[in-house]
């Protein structure tokens, strides 16, 4: 076996340190509302946002054992797949406001405060997958891929600029609703054997 066959399990060690990271933030942020919950004031598009960085690392975790095989790895390639972890690490990392125990939660006022950022990185985040995809796999997404893409794009600029809280309690599930087809319809299921 050359060097090159084994490189996968060298170049997983990183991004899968950084996908930990990233579910260790939530998880944070839901032992910092469990420590809190006399005041934390809770907000529905922030905890399904939760849901959503959770489902995201382990869809791209879960991808990422389609890489385990290749033999033609560049430093480019591998570049992409630690940038798009590090997104979901940002992205898991503003979801929650960051807080002391005396300190009273207002999820609602951070998610309004923040909207900027969550929608920002997630932008970065939808605009990174079809350029993975052409740099590390040298391909193009499928049409019905990258038409999920633009959805999710046109979703997140929209509640990027517009700060109305029936809008956001609306559209946050339907994204979630809208991942977990995403899922169901792309990612790769692995059957042992």
């Amino acid at each position: 076996m050359d060097a090159s066959s084994e490189a996968f399990p060298y170049l997983a060690v990183l991004t899968s340190i950084i996908l930990g990271l990233a579910v260790q933030q939530v998880l944070l942020g839901y032992r910092d509302l469990i420590l809190t919950r006399a005041k934390a004031r809770l907000f529905a598009p922030v905890l399904t946002w939760s849901v959503l960085v959770l489902l995201i690392v382990a869809q791209n975790w879960w991808e990422s054992f389609g890489l385990v095989d290749r033999q033609d790895w560049h430093f480019l390639g591998f570049g992409m797949i630690l940038l798009q972890a590090v997104i979901i690490y940002m992205l898991a990392a503003v979801v929650f406001p960051r807080t002391e125990y005396e300190q009273q939660i207002d999820l609602r006022d951070h998610y309004f405060r923040e909207r900027g950022a969550i929608y920002g990185i997630a932008i970065v985040y939808v605009l990174s997958s079809p350029l993975r995809a052409y740099i590390v796999d040298g391909a193009i997404l499928p049409a019905m891929d990258l038409l999920f893409h633009a959805v999710f794009l046109a979703l997140f600029m929209l509640l990027a600029f517009n700060g109305r809280p029936a809008l956001h309690h609306t559209l946050v599930p339907a994204i979630l609703i809208a991942f977990l087809a995403y899922i169901a319809l792309f990612t790769p299921v692995l059957v042992g054997g």
